[in-house]
């Protein structure tokens, strides 16, 4: 639990540092650094002490945070097209895949980084999809835009294009080999599966939503399973598991296997584009291959705590990222609360494998449900509904479908017998979204931002206390009426003095 502090810490100072002037994230920065410093004068004069420690350690690496992300913002405000308006022309390098804006999909916004990969600022651009809705990560064009002041946090412009690109420099080899098997495997499922599982698959395996029917979206959101689109850390963590598997199964040794499937996470890091829960998933499988080749047992928490500084060293924007922070949440309250409802489950009555499914759906959904209140205003009710009654077919389609999309480029057929394989869990997760979707009160409006959120978690705490007290009323209940403290022996066919609760 000591990291928590440090990654709760860098995570806020973070967050402040993006969207508060730069005075307050300097001022932050000069007391966090005072803090740790008085704390290390303490701790070389006393000795060390249980608290002085790792507190004196969190806010160094706090204080450290913040003096990254203040500097970070002072670089954004000294470039050139900072506060700038008017039209430029501007060499840009894409940063992530184009996404359609509207419903039309005559045009796209594309993260882009202003002056290279390394050393650049980030920036976004609204452009027309003719010549824009192809471009590659890593790919670096020319393009006349218009300048604006910045939307979202760390850019350090919005950029408008009104023509088609110029290209300066193609895209890495491995984007090029990611975007032509994103590609083949498109094509492969159009031919083995009828609209809209076609489009749906893609997003499915590869986080790919280019040719997904935009009333699927929609019901996908109202469920609450666009995350399963997403790519989350659930699909990454079936791809790594199973190769790991095969890797031992093979009588590879631990670290033998651990490096493997260490390039297999690079690999489909890269395949799926880093989204921020694929990247989280990925930084939480290496603390835990680590943990294998040094023959040390991880724990849950000090992984995610450390999957949380790791990310926001390398992505800072990730503070304020909403995806981030579901992910995120949905981990942490799985680590916290997962086994506990499972085992509680499994005390009532249910078998374990049930258990298992109804806890991992029940808890991400709770704990996710006021974070989404935050961002959108809205509660859907059918979503743990949704989610448990999927559940089964999402391990069937991340492995088959992977696989699929490996084989597209180099063996169609063989791709599209394994794409053919998952149709049936395809349509039934397309199936489970139409028809709660079109459920009277599928989703509940709430007021968005923070007193949505507490509306949910009083609704939450309401719920889980009625619940308790239900249960306790049960149990306290006699099991036989008319005299509390006798209850039936049916094995015997007599009676037995003695307390309810004991039997």
């Amino acid at each position: 639990m000591r990291l928590v502090p440090a990654a709760a810490g860098a995570w806020l100072v973070t967050a402040i540092g993006i969207v508060a002037p730069i005075a307050l994230s300097a001022t932050t920065t000069g007391l966090l650094l005072t803090a740790g410093l008085v704390g290390g004068w303490w701790w070389w004069r006393r000795g060390p002490v249980g608290w002085v420690v790792p507190a004196t350690a969190a806010a160094v690496v706090v204080g450290g945070f913040a003096a990254t992300i203040t500097l970070r913002q002072y670089h954004i405000h000294r470039h050139a097209l900072y506060g700038a308006a008017g039209e430029r022309s501007v060499v840009v390098t894409v940063r992530d895949d184009p996404r359609a804006v509207g419903g039309s999909g005559s045009r796209v916004w594309v993260p882009v980084r202003v002056g290279g990969l390394i050393g650049g600022v980030e920036a976004v651009v609204f452009a027309p999809a003719r010549g824009w809705a192809d471009a590659i990560p890593g790919q670096s064009l020319r393009a006349d835009v218009m300048v604006r002041p910045p939307t979202r946090g760390l850019t350090v412009a919005t950029l408008t294009a009104r023509g088609e690109p110029r290209h300066v420099r193609g895209p890495p080899w491995y984007q090029r080999l990611a975007t032509h098997v994103r590609a083949e495997f498109r094509k492969v499922a159009a031919m083995a599966l009828p609209s809209p599982q076609s489009g749906l698959l893609p997003g499915l395996v590869l986080g790919d939503m280019s040719a997904q029917d935009p009333q699927l979206v929609k019901d996908f959101r109202t469920t609450s399973l666009s995350h399963l689109t997403a790519v989350s850390g659930s699909n990454f963590t079936l791809v790594a598991g199973a190769v790991l598997w095969l890797v031992r199964a093979c009588g590879a040794r631990p670290r033998v296997a651990a490096a493997i499937t260490a390039c297999v996470i690079v690999g489909f890091v890269i395949l799926v584009r880093p989204s921020p829960s694929v990247v989280r998933a990925a930084v939480m499988g290496a603390v835990g291959l680590i943990a294998i080749a040094s023959s040390r047992r991880s724990a849950a928490v000090p992984a995610l705590a450390t999957a949380i500084l790791v990310l926001l060293t390398i992505s800072p924007a990730l503070a304020v990222d909403p995806g981030f922070a579901l992910s995120v949440a949905a981990t942490a309250g799985l680590i916290v609360f997962g086994s506990m409802v499972r085992d509680r489950l499994w005390q009532w009555g249910v078998a374990r494998p049930l258990a298992e499914l109804l806890a991992v759906s029940a808890v991400a959904q709770v704990v996710t449900a006021p974070l989404v209140a935050l961002y959108s205003g809205t509660v859907s009710i059918v979503g743990m509904v949704a989610n448990i009654a999927v559940a089964l077919t999402i391990p069937s389609i991340t492995l088959l479908g992977t696989t699929a999309a490996m084989l597209s480029p180099a063996v169609p057929p063989a791709a599209e017998l394994l794409v053919r394989f998952t149709g049936p869990a395809v349509w039934w997760l397309v199936h489970v979204a139409q028809a709660l979707a079109q459920a009277p009160g599928a989703t509940v409006q709430v007021p968005d931002g923070a007193i949505g959120s507490l509306v949910v978690i009083a609704a939450i705490l309401t719920t889980a206390a009625v619940v308790a007290l239900a249960v306790r009323a049960r149990r306290r209940a006699p099991h036989v009426q008319g005299h509390p403290g006798i209850w039936h022996d049916g094995r015997h066919g007599g009676t037995v003095e003695g307390s309810s609760d004991r039997r």
